[in-house]
């Protein structure tokens, strides 16, 4: 039992720790050496309360028992049994044995695939509703020009050109909706075109907008004119639109956080840098695990940054975070995507490439 991949903690009759095995050792970083003579009582939170709490219920069995450890959210199963426990002159009194089987990562895959459907119905429903908006906004549109068209030197033309203005402005979000929506679908092909970083940025600038949540932020774009890359701008607008939120989950309400885009080399580099609490040096050889998260149950699914990094490597890129910025006081991130550049004149002439 010692090996077994559950955590096994034994009792004597009077609640006695008799063993504790390597996996409880690992789960609860208390050595079996420190635990093993002393009772149950003397175990430090949460194992004292979680263990002595499921002793005094009648059942065998307690599923997804949620805790807190070291700052990070924890769930179990726990199950008991009775074990035969021979006294002094050999009489018989009864100990037990309890099993530990740590269930969070199960739970955080099975929150992940239910907020991944979850969010494809939403990315459906988008559409969707995208799509009824759309028309009669074009149809509002079509009748400003032709009032514009038919009354040119009336006060109606201004007002006229103020609607087209509005509508289209509705379109673009819109169709930027729509295009996020279907960029979340699983697809066999993406789209390989040459596009300008400064119009995905604008795109997801577009997005967050929309989100309530970004209200109480500063954003910042600074991006250098004329910079492309050849991929798939949906895909990129993916990675921006997941980074720019996790920014703003890391910040402070009322903080800024940059976007800013500049040619580095022969390389376009793309940086979100916010002011928030940082990167605990813990974590930061885990944060593009799949299903690694620091958010609550249900608040997050550890799935943004995987998905970027694959995103990122997709599109022939390469993905780097500093964190934190600030060394004194701990604080601020900087995400810094780098892809190839795209070079008109190279590409006219394959006798350039490779110099």
């Amino acid at each position: 039992m010692l090996d077994l991949p559950l955590g096994v903690c034994a009792l004597s009759y009077d609640n006695e720790i008799v063993m504790w095995n390597h996996s409880l050792e690992q789960l609860t970083s208390l050595n079996s050496s420190e635990v093993v003579g002393s009772q149950l009582t003397d175990l430090v939170e949460p194992w004292r309360s979680l263990l002595l709490g499921f002793l005094d219920e009648d059942e065998a069995h307690s599923f997804k028992q949620k805790f807190e450890l070291n700052g990070h959210k924890k769930t179990v199963d726990l199950h008991k049994a009775s074990i035969e426990d021979s006294g002094e002159n050999d009489a018989t009194r009864e100990g037990a044995i309890i099993l530990i089987e740590d269930i969070t990562e199960t739970e955080m895959l099975e929150a992940g695939l239910t907020h991944s459907e979850r969010l494809a119905s939403i990315g459906r429903l988008a559409a969707g509703v995208a799509h009824e908006i759309g028309n009669p906004i074009t149809g509002i549109a079509c009748l400003a020009q032709i009032i514009r068209d038919e009354y040119p030197s009336s006060d109606l033309n201004g007002l006229a050109e103020q609607i087209i203005e509005q509508t289209n402005r509705t379109s673009k979000i819109l169709q930027s909706l729509v295009n996020f929506a279907h960029a979340g679908t699983s697809q066999p092909h993406h789209k390989n075109e040459v596009f300008l970083i400064s119009d995905c940025m604008m795109e997801a600038q577009t997005l967050i907008s929309l989100d309530n949540k970004n209200k109480d932020f500063h954003f910042v774009l600074d991006c250098q004119p004329d910079l492309r890359i050849m991929g798939d701008s949906q895909r990129l607008l993916q990675v921006l639109v997941n980074l720019i939120n996790n920014a703003r989950d890391a910040s402070q309400k009322n903080t800024t956080i940059t976007l800013n885009a500049e040619i580095d080399e022969d390389k376009v580099k793309i940086s979100i840098t916010d002011q928030g609490f940082g990167i605990p040096a813990g974590i930061r050889d885990r944060i593009f695990d799949p299903f690694f998260t620091t958010k609550e149950v249900g608040e997050g699914t550890g799935l943004g940054l995987s998905l970027v990094f694959r995103i990122v490597e997709d599109l022939n890129g390469d993905i780097d975070i500093i964190s934190p910025i600030d060394k004194v006081k701990g604080s601020g991130t900087k995400v810094i995507l780098r892809f190839p550049c795209y070079d008109e004149v190279s590409e006219r002439n394959p006798l350039t490439r490779g110099l």
